[in-house]
């Protein structure tokens, strides 16, 4: 607490000579019904977030914070096992980021700090110090590379990830080439060290990094270029990986391509590949540490999402899964309707399909309706 306190009243001094300022409050609100993990029965249930975010900014210097209020109503769900799983996932950082849990009659409120940095940029430098999040990877659906911030293509958001506690520095090279150093303490007072080198070769911008921590090694890439003159952006990530955890070595590699088509359509494909596969137990056991994200049941899965803009007022998108090795996949549609500048709302699903106890079809569906406003 001591730490958040500190970097806390470092990005109070900025607002003092700010003379660039941007803060909003957010409601996302989720009514789901779901049959929790190990669970038989559906259950309904709603989660709530309330998010402050703060954007402060003075000729180079600026802070950014994010905070959350998250409220879970539904007895059945806040006693059930997947809700305490999911509770038992915290950020890789020396201090809490999430206060008590209050439980009141049906339900359970607590706040979580999200993001608070303060930094400095220019031209040539970027500077960042407290608890941000470290971009690395080009992937759309995977992000093998990334051992900071790894997004979760099965969660229902799979773009809210933990921050890290740390302190980056890009330098630029020039206009199309940077060099990257990375920093963070964990929770275990560890550090994670990362580097990269990026530059542009003419036909794609290829990066290589280095990442060390006492439980993972990782020798990387990252290619991202257009495909000769046909509009369609291809992307490649991987690397060699060390599991010290688990006394394992493997590689991991995707492949990608994307492409917006003049109707609206933006579609987006993806393949991953494992050299070494996990049980199911080793994947849930040692989900917090830091190769949690990159354990697979399988070798290989394909990945697709797809958006398309029917008009102003309306929106689909559909993110799709599949293994084929036991021709399992996830299917998550999602309708959204603008109501206004502000605010939306969309029903959407996360639905399993394949045969008896393959991958994925050892999960039950979900079905949900989101409500968003920002004020």
């Amino acid at each position: 607490m001591k730490i958040i306190k500190a970097v806390f009243a470092a990005s109070l001094t900025v607002p003092l000579m700010a003379t660039e300022h941007h803060f909003s409050v957010e409601n996302t609100n989720y009514t789901l019904s779901s049959v929790p993990y190990t669970d038989e029965e559906r259950t309904v249930y709603n989660y709530n977030r309330v998010r402050l975010t703060g954007d402060i900014k003075k000729e180079n210097w600026f802070a950014n914070i994010i905070a959350d209020v998250d409220n879970y109503y539904g007895e059945e769900y806040i006693n059930s096992y997947e809700y305490l799983y999911l509770g038992s996932m915290q950020a890789d950082t020396p201090f809490e980021l999430q206060t008590n849990r209050n439980n009141y009659a049906k339900g359970e409120v607590y706040g979580r700090l999200h993001r608070l940095n303060i930094g400095y940029a220019d031209e040539t430098h970027n500077a960042v110090f407290g608890l941000q999040k470290i971009t690395m990877g080009v992937g759309r659906i995977w992000t093998p590379t990334d051992l900071f911030n790894p997004r979760n293509p099965l969660a229902l958001e799979p773009d809210q990830v933990f921050g890290t506690y740390a302190l980056s520095y890009a330098y630029a090279l020039d206009k199309l080439s940077e060099v990257m150093v990375v920093a963070a303490k964990r929770q275990d007072d560890s550090y994670k060290y990362a580097g990269r080198i990026k530059g542009n070769v003419g036909v794609a911008d290829i990066a290589l990094d280095l990442f060390s921590s006492n439980d993972a090694q990782m020798i990387a890439y990252e290619i991202e270029g257009n495909l000769f003159d046909t509009g369609i952006e291809w992307r490649s990530e991987g690397g060699y990986f060390k599991d010290t955890l688990l006394d394992q070595e493997f590689y991991q590699t995707i492949l990608g391509l994307d492409y917006g088509f003049s109707g609206g359509l933006t579609l987006a494909t993806e393949w991953i590949h494992s050299s070494q596969t996990y049980t199911y137990e080793e994947i849930f056991v040692y989900q917090n540490s830091t190769l949690g994200n990159n354990r697979f049941a399988y070798r290989d899965y394909f990945g697709a999402s797809a958006y398309y803009d029917f008009n102003l007022l309306y929106s689909a998108t559909a993110s799709v899964i599949y293994n084929p090795e036991d021709s399992s996949a996830y299917i998550a549609p999602l309708l959204a309707y603008s109501i206004s500048d502000d605010a939306s709302l969309a029903l959407g699903a996360m639905l399993y399909a394949g045969e008896s106890e393959s991958g994925f079809a050892r999960i039950h569906n979900t079905y949900y309706l989101r409500f968003k406003v920002t004020y």
